[in-house]
């Protein structure tokens, strides 16, 4: 199973806070049975730019991957990012340089609000005049904001892909749910999102346990598919 959507990379946003603690997050990743990571830090147009963004990101990977470059039993880390939504992102440029692995798949953060028009609009342009895919991350976070709209299902009939967190899988009031959104190919991919080894913990893999008990393996090897064909790897 690949990992879609983790915090990873120390000291770059609200994830791992060092490089050991990035490496016992790869390590109980491996345990669950994670082959992959991609290591998304959040990008926030009020507080970086695209240059600096990547300048970042590059330097918390390098010093990562020196941290851990003896260790064996890690899953392999590519680089992606988790982009919040802001009006113009359509527009902004050098925004394909924050797609995972150098793809056209992008992970989007939806707004926290109820989404307008113009939402939708930044959304369509970001697939149709830029050419990307955006990869709508933890799905699950955004229904509450759409109440009383068509809002959830009006994103899912664009050209866009579901991820899940794992958490949602594990919740006791969420499981039925999630197994649901699965089952109906709501959701296309899983992640973990992961930023620590304490509050918001590497999961992923007890995640897929509960998904191969209730629906079987089919689904979960649907997920690694997609995700392989995402980062670009056989």
């Amino acid at each position: 199973m690949i990992d879609i959507h983790s915090h990873v990379l120390p000291n770059i946003d609200d994830g791992s806070k060092s490089p050991e603690m990035s490496l016992n997050m790869l390590k109980e990743s491996h345990k669950q049975g994670i082959s992959a990571v991609v290591a998304t830090p959040h990008f926030y147009i009020k507080n970086d730019t695209v240059d600096s963004f990547l300048i970042n990101r590059s330097e918390a990977y390098n010093r990562l991957m020196e941290f851990i470059k003896d260790e064996v039993n890690i899953p392999d880390i590519y680089l992606g990012a988790e982009v919040y939504y802001f009006n113009g992102i359509s527009r902004m440029d050098n925004i394909e340089s924050l797609c995972i692995n150098n793809s056209n798949y992008l992970l989007l953060e939806m707004p926290f609000s109820k989404w307008n028009s113009r939402v939708f609009q930044e959304v369509e342009d970001l697939i149709y005049n830029r050419k990307l895919i955006p990869v709508i991350a933890h799905l699950e976070r955004f229904t509450a904001f759409q109440n009383g709209t068509d809002n959830i299902e009006k994103l899912l009939s664009m050209r866009v892909i579901a991820q899940m967190n794992a958490e949602h899988l594990l919740g006791f009031f969420t499981k039925g749910k999630a197994i649901k959104w699965l089952s109906k190919g709501v959701i296309r991919l899983l992640g973990s999102d992961m930023h620590n080894t304490e509050t918001r913990p590497q999961n992923l893999g007890n995640a897929c346990k509960i998904v191969s008990k209730k629906l079987g393996n089919e689904i979960l090897d649907e997920i690694t598919e997609l995700s392989k064909e995402i980062i670009g790897i056989d």
